[in-house]
């Protein structure tokens, strides 16, 4: 199966705020469902289908609350087979979702006799 995480970042267009992915044109590799977690929470979306028969993932974020997320997607075929998960953190902040990752860590240089200590980035 493809992997979705090519797909488009979430956007906001007059649908609202969603997740959509390239086409799945293949017909043997086409998904009938995709699962989709966020925050440890499974909601399953059916396919979009476009006018070639083509179908993708189109799946709504318009009802999260602002805030901080992780996703991952996974696409299931005909058989069964569910592909590998496409993991993204965002932030949604009213109508704009941007990707986010979190600042690294520092690393706390520990004092010495003659040195105080401080913050290393």
């Amino acid at each position: 199966m493809p992997d979705w995480a090519s797909s488009r970042l979430p956007r906001y267009n007059s649908s609202g705020i969603q997740v959509v992915s390239d086409p799945y044109k293949n017909k043997d590799e086409r998904p009938i469902k995709f699962v989709v977690t966020i925050d440890s929470k499974i909601t399953e979306s059916i396919p979009a289908r476009n006018t070639d028969g083509s179908v993708y993932l189109k799946f709504d974020l318009g009802g999260l609350p602002d805030g901080i997320y992780t996703a991952s997607v996974k696409a299931v075929n005909r058989k069964g087979v569910e592909s590998t998960p496409a993991t993204y953190s965002f932030k949604k902040d009213g109508t704009e979702v941007v990707p986010f990752a979190p600042s690294p860590p520092k690393h706390k240089i520990g004092p010495s006799r003659t040195y105080q200590g401080h913050l290393k980035d």
